[in-house]
This record gives C-alpha cells, structure tokens and sequence, in this order.
C-alpha cells in the first residue's frame, strides 16, 4: 500500500445532493491509495450515505446529533491518513485536474496555510450583493505569506495534519459561526504558522450561495456569541476586531450605526450595486451592531 498522502475532509449536513455531485467529481481525479476523502455527516436527520461507486478506502462517519463545523472538522481530521488535509465545503465544485494541481502545489511550496480562492460558478444566479460574497480575488491578496488572521479561512484550506493536531484542532467550545476559525488562525499564528499561500491558479466554484437574510443572521450570531467567547479566550484580539472603540461609542450617542446598518440592508435588498468598501462596512455593522445588543 503506498503512503497517503492528501486527505479531503467534507462536514456535511443535511445535503445528500451536494454531496453525490462532490463525490462523483472527486472520482473523476483517478482515485488512488495517495488520497483519501473522509465525509463527516454532522447529524443529518436522514443519515447520508456514500455514492456506490466510491473507492472502498474513502470513510464515512457521522455524529449523532449536530455538533457544528468545529467537532465534525476534528472528527474527519482524527480519521485522516494524510500527511496533508484539505477542508473542503460540499458546495464547491471540484475540477477534474484537483488532486494533480494540488500535489503539485505541495511539493513546490512551503506553507503553514494554503487557501483556494472562491468565486461564483458562472451558472449560478446572483445579487449584487451574493457577487460580492462570493467572488473573493480582489478581495485577498494572490502572493503567498501575506494573510492576516482575519482572512484566513478554513472553507478550502490546505495545511498538514501535524499542525492541525500538535495545535488540538479546532476548539469545540467556541463552535459559532465564525468564531472557531478566528480562534485557529490565531492559535497557529501565535505558534509561529504564519506562512500563508493562495492555491496558485487554483480557485474553486461555489455552486451554492447564502442568501441575504442568512448572511445576516450568521454575523449576528458572530457578533452576539461567537465574538464574545473568542475575546473572552483571546482579549488581546479586541483592538484588532473591534476597531476606533471611541470613534465607535460617539457614533453610537446619535444611533448612526444601526441607522446607517438599516439604510445598506435597504439598498441590499433593492439590488443596489454598492461598493466592496460599503459592502465590507456593512458586514462590519451587523457584527458590531450584534455585539452592542447583546
């Protein structure tokens, strides 16, 4: 049997139909003993299931009951036999030449980190808003070792499995949208992984996009739950997140932030085309307006 040497991680819930079209994608890469796939069901109502025709050495395991992205990451990355685990979403689209191009990237690069970058599948209906979201070059820089913590995603990353385990994985506790992830780059920027690379040429489709209201609700739940238990941990990380505090507290004395977060919602949800630098603030309203009513 020969050494394993990329392990593909998928968390799924409830998603039997992405998860068939992901499979059958990542069979078209000539599926040897070199790579692995190991689906993690996080508690699906109706337990998935493995396509047929998979290799008999790609594993499925499953949760009982829901425990998040965080635990069902963990469990997948304990079950790898990779030297290398890739994280990836059951709604991106794989191309045929993934595991070669990814290989290939491994051997000619050293990095702590390597994320795809993402971007809409050109068949896919989108608002301006979505189009933002989705599509992130411009948005991250394509030079290696220049990703701060805050863009550093665990959605399509790339890393080794030694420094997922030596640093525990991701932490359970904290296992809210957005906050888990914050947490682990941290972790590996404060153990010196601060190496981090764009997978060159490499980005991935999403063939599945969050709508507005839903988006809205996840930093809501960032800002009221997942951002307090990473500051309570990380207090450090406050000024970085949480920025021009006073600036802040004098805009809040005339109600500006939630006014200005009402108007952007209302453009949004007219289709207006804004700007990334608006659409970026308006992110950030909807965190900080989150962390202020909690």
């Amino acid at each position: 049997m020969s050494q394993c040497d990329l392990s593909i991680v998928l968390p799924v819930y409830n998603d039997q139909e992405n998860l068939d079209r992901i499979l059958v994608e990542l069979s078209s890469n000539k599926p040897d003993k070199s790579w692995e796939v190991i689906v993690v069901d996080d508690g699906s109502p109706t337990p998935l299931q493995l396509t047929l025709d998979c290799p008999p050495h790609w594993k499925m395991f499953r949760n009982e009951n829901r425990q998040g992205a965080a635990s069902a990451r963990n469990k997948g990355v304990v079950q790898a036999s990779g030297k290398h685990v890739a994280l990836l979403s059951v709604f991106l689209k794989i191309p045929e030449n993934y595991i070669s191009q990814v290989t290939e990237f491994i051997k000619n690069h050293h990095f702590d980190v390597a994320q795809h970058l993402l971007k809409k599948a050109a068949d896919l209906k989108a608002d301006h808003f979505q189009e933002f979201l989705a599509n992130q070059s411009g948005r991250l820089p394509e030079k290696g070792g220049t990703l701060p913590v805050k863009n550093t995603m665990f959605t399509a990353a790339i890393l080794k499995k030694e420094v997922f385990s030596k640093l525990g994985g991701f932490d359970e506790n904290m296992n809210h949208y957005g906050g888990h992830e914050l947490d682990f780059a941290y972790r590996l920027d404060q153990q010196g992984y601060t190496t981090r690379f764009i997978v060159d040429n490499l980005p991935l489709e999403r063939v599945k996009l969050e709508s507005h209201n839903r988006i809205q609700a996840r930093l809501q739940e960032y800002g009221k739950v997942g951002l307090p238990a990473l500051l309570k941990k990380h207090p450090e990380l406050k000024k970085t997140i949480l920025l021009y505090p006073l600036v802040w507290s004098l805009l809040k004395t005339v109600d500006l932030p939630k006014s200005m977060e009402r108007r952007f919602k209302r453009r949004i949800e007219q289709n207006f085309k804004l700007t990334r630098r608006q659409y970026r603030l308006y992110l950030h309203l909807i965190m900080r307006n989150a962390w202020d009513a909690r």
